[in-house]
């Protein structure tokens, strides 16, 4: 806490020093007239004032003594009383009567297909004012005039300049058309068209389905979770996986919302893939830290995913067919202006590739299964302009399955084993928004969400003439029911609030394991060891506060309370969050964030590929919940005419209560009974770095320069002997390059590449003897070289990773509205051999060297894909 008061001290110091950083003026003003009075002040500051002279005749000011304060404390002061209002622009002052104040709300939409746009700016020139579309497309503007002058602006559509007339309260639902649609541009974008420097907001990074599609392909599958790794700040964990690693964090610690339902495990073919369909994507925040108020429930980072709602106009879809999968996607009016759906569907094939491999094998396997797939459903309704409801649903499943058969013609002996498992995923949301005013809006949201998985090993076969069988079958997952409520009200532009509260049912299966054996028919092992379920509950009550106090300075701070009760424990945390932004000379904008994060739940992993095998469970009496505290401090601004966004930003997080596995502890141990809080201990880490990032976002040309330089480490008792520790996601040097590039009205090309300095791996130092069965059948001891000597966890750097990937898309435009697009991609190219893992194979004879073998997932590999849209 003493820490928490140093920080809030500290960044109420940097508001405090921002406010001095304001002109000062000192003048005396004697009794006189209006117009004699802003005369002074005008040839003291040398800002030009102007007005009408018939609305200030007559007016008359008191004497006064101005020491050290602002011009506008001054206009203030000397316009008090009157009707009149004033407005700084620049070197210039305006003078007018003060006019009541209207609200103008609605919609911003896609011309063509209804889709509401989220972060959409909407300026208001005359005033220095304006607003950006929520989530759900809705902006609420509160500004004194007649009539109102609008630019309204997203990347990637044509502006609109248009004058609205204002009445007492105005609903108006802007249609945008998309700039030329056959070169459909890709852009990057950070809140739209909002310029950065203009938000509190940082460490968020939005990211358009466009811009992940244009991206190189693995397979031939557009995947959103390798184009968030080629952010700055984000690392993957090993080759071709796509867990996301946050200033670092590990995989639980990211909260994936999937239209407002929380995802677990969103990965396919053991991490290879992500779980989401790039066909059905509207539009994607990554938030790294500085985390608004209203989220909360992991320490790392926030990925949130919006759908589309569905053509409102018309019929339409898209299909598309490569090396690993087949999808398809149709979406379009129920009623045309009233109701619309969405269904997107993939299926992968993997095993009917590997067959093909796998029977040129010398003891190929007689069944052989691999497969996954996703759905995605949405309905929407418009009962009228203030009521809307949203009703989603996703599934995805992962099945893996073979089997083995060995039979002796010699004895007769044989055996056939089967291995499998089936992990899934499961969520959907029911939204109804509602529009109460001009300036209050609202989304009531229930949710659901499951996450299972299933293992099964099973031997059955002779042996010397006798019949046995072995069988053992594991089973964990985690379940959610919840709901919530968020309230936005904007009684200014220039004054946002929002409002909210949640609550989630969860129950934890952290594992279930089945044994049974038999020989000669005699059952010799069969037993149960099931997990009891535990239940818990979350609850989450959050209030923020988006103010610009002056046109240079700008805020952003909030609450979020949470409490957690499991199993008789009730856990509460505070969690104060403040961002704050102070335009330097220049427009640079300087921004400070703190924020404070609690995660009620753990994830028992033991590398970095968030494999499905992982065991998701609470915190306990013994296991508390995990906590962090971070600070980032950066500057950012729009450059060369708009047309490049850089940023910089520095961070510190200091995290407690991680867990990790104890030496020699694994999944299956910690599967039975409470037995997993046992073979953890729970430490603290920290993670620090500096990021840099150049974007360019519109244009024939767009894509981005990322750089990380970057710290993680760990603190745990009974681990590395209680010392500290680099983490195993811990790698100090990340570049990135990444560029899109419209060749011509048909072709695009596309290129990433990648460099990360190495991460750390475990050597053991030396072997020793080590008892195998402490007493033997004889009553003697039997020792065997099986106990490895490790002085440090995580002690050497192999090798950096680094990989060239290229694409290139051919796209026919059809008369009749349908697109067919060729991709080729090559990943790779240089063939750089980068191992997904490492393995010890021997010392040296003099024991001063180790031999090392790596296992390589993906050299180069051309894919191919093709998709029509119709």
């Amino acid at each position: 806490m003493q820490r928490l008061l140093t920080v809030l001290f500290l960044l109420c110091g940097l508001v405090a020093s921002a406010q001095q950083n304001e002109t000062k003026i000192t003048i005396s003003i004697p009794a006189t007239t209006l117009e004699n009075a802003l005369k002074l002040l005008e040839q003291q500051t040398q800002i030009h004032f102007s007005y009408e002279y018939t609305r200030i005749k007559g007016i008359t000011v008191d004497a006064h003594t101005y020491k050290d304060v602002t011009l506008e404390t001054i206009c203030r002061e000397l316009l008090k009383g009157t009707t009149l209002i004033f407005k700084r622009s620049g070197d210039q002052v305006i003078i007018g009567p003060a006019k009541h104040a209207r609200t103008l709300s609605g919609y911003v939409e896609d011309a063509a297909s209804g889709e509401r746009l989220i972060g959409v700016s909407l300026a208001v020139p005359a005033q220095q004012s304006g607003a950006i579309t929520n989530a759900y497309g809705f902006y609420s503007l509160t500004l004194p005039g007649d009539s109102l002058r609008l630019l309204v602006s997203y990347v990637g559509y044509e502006r609109l300049d248009t004058t609205v007339s204002m009445h007492s309260s105005t609903s108006v639902t802007f249609r945008m058309k998309a700039l030329n649609r056959q070169l459909g541009e890709v852009t990057i974008r950070g809140a739209a068209a909002e310029k950065i420097e203009a938000s509190s907001q940082m460490s968020r990074i939005n990211l358009s389905a466009a811009m992940v599609q244009s991206t190189p392909r693995l397979f031939g599958e557009a995947d959103l979770f390798k184009t968030l790794q080629l952010l700055p700040g984000v690392k993957q964990g090993t080759e071709a996986t796509s867990a996301l690693l946050v200033r670092g964090g590990t995989p639980d610690q990211n909260l994936i919302l999937l239209d407002g339902a929380p995802l677990y495990n969103p990965m396919h073919l053991m991490g290879i893939f992500s779980t989401f369909n790039t066909q059905v994507l509207k539009d994607v925040t990554l938030y790294k830290g500085a985390f608004p108020a209203h989220y909360g429930g992991r320490l790392s980072s926030v990925v949130d995913i919006s759908t589309k709602d569905g053509n409102m106009n018309k019929v339409q879809g898209n299909f598309s067919i490569g090396l690993l999968a087949t999808q398809a996607m149709l979406e379009g009016p129920i009623k045309k202006g009233k109701t619309t759906f969405l269904i997107s569907a993939r299926r992968s094939y993997p095993d009917l590739f590997s067959k093909l491999y796998l029977n040129g094998q010398d003891d190929p396997p007689e069944k052989f299964r691999l497969n996954f797939y996703d759905l995605n459903a949405k309905l929407h309704h418009k009962f009228s302009d203030k009521d809307k409801l949203y009703i989603g649903f996703y599934a995805g499943r992962d099945k893996f399955e073979t089997r083995y058969r060995y039979v002796d013609p010699k004895n007769g002996n044989y055996y056939v084993a089967d291995a499998g498992g089936q992990w899934r995923n499961y969520a959907g949301t029911i939204r109804w928004n509602h529009v109460y005013s001009p300036k209050l809006f609202s989304n009531i949201m229930l949710i659901g969400s499951d996450y299972r998985f299933k293992s099964l090993f099973a031997q059955e076969g002779v042996s010397n003439g006798e019949a046995y069988t072995d069988l053992q079958q594991l089973s964990s997952g985690i379940r959610d029911y919840g709901a919530k409520w968020d309230f936005e009200y904007q009684p200014k532009p220039a004054h946002s609030i929002k409002a909210g509260a949640s609550y989630m049912f969860r129950v934890f299966t952290p594992g279930a394991v089945r044994t049974r054996q038999t020989e000669k028919d005699r059952v010799t092992a069969d037993s149960t060891n099931n997990n009891n379920k535990i239940h818990a509950s979350e609850i989450d009550l959050y209030a923020e506060d988006d103010w610009e106090i002056s046109r240079r300075l700008k805020l952003n701070a909030g609450l979020h309370l949470s409490a957690f009760n499991v199993s008789g424990r009730f856990y509460h945390s505070i969690q104060p969050r403040l961002n704050v932004r102070y335009l330097l000379p220049g427009d640079w904008a300087l921004k400070a964030s703190y924020s404070r994060m609690t995660q009620y739940i753990h994830l028992l992993a033991s590398n970095s590929i968030s494999l499905p095998t992982d065991l998701w469970v609470p915190a306990t009496d013994k296991i508390r919940p995990q906590e962090a505290d971070q600070f980032a401090i950066g500057i950012a601004r729009n450059i060369f005419g708009d047309k490049f966004e850089f940023s910089a930003e520095g961070y510190y997080k200091q995290m407690h209560n991680v867990i990790e596995y104890k030496e020699g502890a694994d999944y299956l141990s910690t599967s039975k009974g409470d037995a997993w809080q046992g073979q953890v201990a729970a430490g603290d880490g920290k993670a620090y770095g500096l990021e840099l990032l150049l974007q360019k976002k519109t244009g024939r040309l767009t894509g981005w320069v990322g750089y990380t330089l970057a710290w993680a480490n760990r603190q745990i008792p009974g681990v590395n002997y209680g010392r500290e520790f680099p983490y195993k996601y811990d790698r100090r040097h990340d570049f990135h390059l990444v560029g899109a590039y419209k060749l011509t009205k048909g072709i695009e090309l596309s290129a990433s590449w990648i460099y990360q300095s190495a991460s750390p791996f475990t050597i053991p130092v030396a072997w020793y003897m080590g008892i195998q069965d402490p007493v033997g059948q004889n009553g003697e001891w039997r020792l065997s070289q099986n106990v490895a000597h490790i002085n440090s966890r995580n002690n050497v750097r192999i090798m950096p990773y680094h990989r060239l990937d290229m694409g290139i898309s051919f796209i026919k435009y059809k008369r009749n509205g349908m697109a067919r697009t060729w991709n080729i991609s090559l990943l790779n190219v240089y063939n750089r051999y980068n191992p997904i893992f490492y393995y010890l194979e021997n010392y040296s004879k003099d024991g001063t060297k180790a031999e090392l073998s790596a296992v390589n997932l993906l050299p180069f590999m051309p894919s191919i894909s093709y998709s029509l849209k119709f």
